[in-house]
């Protein structure tokens, strides 16, 4: 991962934690506060002040006041009090006072009397990055704490953005935001999110002012989109800057790629002539360029293993490519960086490519800046772009899966930087097809063997477990179909096909009691392993669009054997599902006497829907969870 790459997910819990100085006096008193904003939240800001001081290309100061009544112990997280530092940001100033819920002070804290500790992360080989903080246990709720801070900092790449409303069950009273350019070079802002908002801006010469007041807090709704897509922020950036010592200028993509790759990337690429001979053997008889690659990157998996460094301008800056050919590890910028070298050698073209990963978020075409948490490669191609993630020993060729799929991205180039969008995966390519063969016992037992086949994205979700120890695969499956009672797991196989990509699971169960006894007859449900578990809340005013991010497809196809001296008394008729967000079947065949034939398809489709089509989507939902709960009678005979 990138160090400090982010604008504000990597500084938003040390910095937005540490907001500071209002002005005006604030009513510390808990009776003091507005209902409205008490309303549903954990906590609320009484006050937070932020103010920027821009001095020179290399020097920023940010003073912060931030004022929060934590009103239990869920809102404790709200005002957490630290402030980071590594060489390039230096703390002049660092204060905490605790009150209680009538306003008297109950604890001071000073500078001297923070912690000071290492901010590493368990998987970083080298990081230099520490924090201040310090530990309060509350006696009791409500308590109010005051935190100051005032920090220098010699890095100006990334100023500290304005995100008022932090996260859902925040009250917020006022919070601020004040950029002061005490110098000639130009900035940038960024706005988002104002509509519906009360937020006032204010400009003068060299300063701009943000303002927001009497926010209630937001309650978190199922299927809505990313909470930063949804609340107000301010981004800001220079066009001149230094990046730990590294001078940068930058208005758009294409000049902010061209000096990524001459300041952090030229001369980082240079290997032995052994390895390359070496890597020209491995590739020796291979025709495309597809093929080269493909053994290019299995090699690398083979070779290499993930660890995160992240020292000075190495945040940004790979490992020469030589060293992680000696030594065998890397991060994300390294082993990418060595990936592109091993094809470079070979011809084959490729881009050093930045990212935000893990939860789906673009590179903002529109505002050229610092952005990304990692780095992956870009092979283009004139059909489709080949995408590889250089961090997995086991990820298959060419295959990104959910945490760097259908998103914008920073391609960066000799000629500059481009904006790409990588893979995004089609509902029916992400396929999971279950067969099952199901023996009915006359005293209401039941025995399966179940295949599973993983495509696309669903190979992602369901591949990881076979890395698990084999009692939590088998807790795994015991959740997956818990609905079964007294659902014994009695083996498990796995297959992993990377070329295919393509993940296959055979698994053996037993249940004693799968079906209910009626008298003579038996009660089955003829879904034994596709039940939708879903339960989606009922909203009386949703506020948010629905947001259904990844697609699918699921397929089912059972053979279903009745217990001997038993019949379908009947075979209920097909039932079909169709609307704009995906399409449901059940069907049930009659073979002869004594099997069954079960069917299931269920697609979905990924998009974003207004709130009002919530409702007909829980429904939905609701009515496929229903049939899919359907039991048929067997008669004896």
């Amino acid at each position: 991962m990138l160090k400090k790459i982010l604008p504000y997910v990597v500084a938003v819990f040390v910095l937005y934690f540490s907001k500071t100085s209002a002005q005006e006096e604030v009513d510390l008193k808990f009776s003091s506060i507005d209902t409205t904003l008490l309303k549903d939240a954990n906590a609320v800001v009484l006050s937070e002040d932020v103010q920027i001081e821009i001095n020179a290309i290399n020097s920023i100061t940010v003073k912060n006041k931030r004022i929060v009544t934590v009103l239990n112990k869920y809102g404790r997280g709200y005002a957490n009090s630290a402030e980071g530092y590594d060489p390039s940001i230096k703390i002049k100033k660092l204060e905490a006072t605790v009150y209680d819920a009538y306003g008297k002070e109950t604890k001071k804290y000073k500078k001297k009397d923070f912690k000071d500790r290492s901010r590493h992360d368990g998987i970083s080989l080298m990081n230099d990055d520490r924090m201040l903080y310090f530990d309060y246990t509350p006696v009791d709720y409500p308590y109010t704490l005051v935190f100051e801070s005032e920090v220098q900092k010699s890095s100006t790449a990334f100023i500290t953005p304005w995100l008022p409303l932090l996260g859902y069950r925040l009250g917020v009273q006022k919070s601020s935001y004040t950029i002061v350019n005490n110098t000639d070079i130009s900035i940038r802002y960024n706005e988002t999110n104002f509509e519906g908002f009360p937020v006032q801006k204010d400009e003068s010469d060299g300063q701009r002012k943000y303002t927001i007041d009497r926010m209630p807090s937001r309650l978190r709704e199922v299927l809505s989109p990313s909470y930063r897509n949804t609340v107000p922020m301010v981004r800001a950036t220079l066009n001149e800057f230094y990046l730990q010592g590294v001078k940068g200028a930058a208005t758009d993509w294409k000049t902010m790629g061209k000096w990524q790759y001459d300041k952090l990337l030229t001369g980082r690429d240079e290997l032995s002539q052994e390895t390359i001979n070496e890597v020209g053997k491995l590739t020796e008889g291979l025709t495309t360029k597809r093929e080269k690659a493909k053994r290019i990157y299995e090699y690398v998996q083979g070779k290499t293993r993930y660890i995160s460094v992240q020292l000075g301008v190495g945040g940004w800056m790979p490992f020469l490519a030589s060293d992680v050919d000696r030594l065998g590890y890397g991060d994300c910028k390294a082993l990418t960086n060595y990936t592109k070298a091993l094809l470079d050698s070979q011809g084959i073209l490729s881009y050093y490519t930045v990212v935000f990963a893990n939860e789906r978020r673009d590179i903002d075409p529109d505002f050229a800046a610092m952005q990304g948490n990692h780095v992956i490669l870009n092979i283009p191609e004139e059909d489709e772009d080949i995408w590889l993630e250089c961090t997995s020993q086991t990820a298959p060729f060419d295959f990104i899966g959910d945490f760097t799929d259908d998103r914008n991205v920073l391609v960066v180039t000799p000629d500059g930087g481009e904006i790409k969008r990588t893979k995004r995966y089609e509902p029916e390519e992400n396929m999971l097809h279950t067969q099952a063969t199901i023996n009915l016992g006359a005293d209401a037992s039941m025995v399966a063997e179940i295949k599973r086949e993983s495509k696309g994205l669903e190979y992602d979700w369901n591949n990881g477990i076979r890395f698990e120890t084999p009692k939590d695969q088998k807790v795994y499956y015991k959740e997956l179909w818990g609905y079964v009672n007294n659902l014994e797991i009695n083996s498990l196989n796995f297959e992993n096909d990377v070329d295919a990509i393509t993940f296959n699971e055979e698994v053996k169960v037993s249940c004693r009691n799968y079906m209910k006894k009626v008298g003579s007859r038996l009660l089955v449900a003829p879904n034994a392993f596709s039940c939708d578990q879903s339960n989606l809340p009922k909203y009386e005013d949703r506020k948010m669009p629905l947001e259904i991010s990844r697609g699918y497809v699921n397929t089912d196809e059972y053979i279903i054997h009745v217990p001997q001296g038993y019949t379908v008394s009947s075979v209920p008729d097909k039932k079909i599902i169709e609307t704009e967000f995906g399409k449901y079947s059940w069907e049930l065949e009659k073979i002869d006497d004594a099997s069954l034939k079960f069917k299931r398809y269920l697609k979905i489709k990924d998009g974003t829907f207004p709130k009002e089509k919530y409702e007909e989507y829980r429904k939905f939902r609701a009515d496929i969870k229903k049939i899919d709960k359907s039991k048929i009678v067997l008669k004896q005979l």
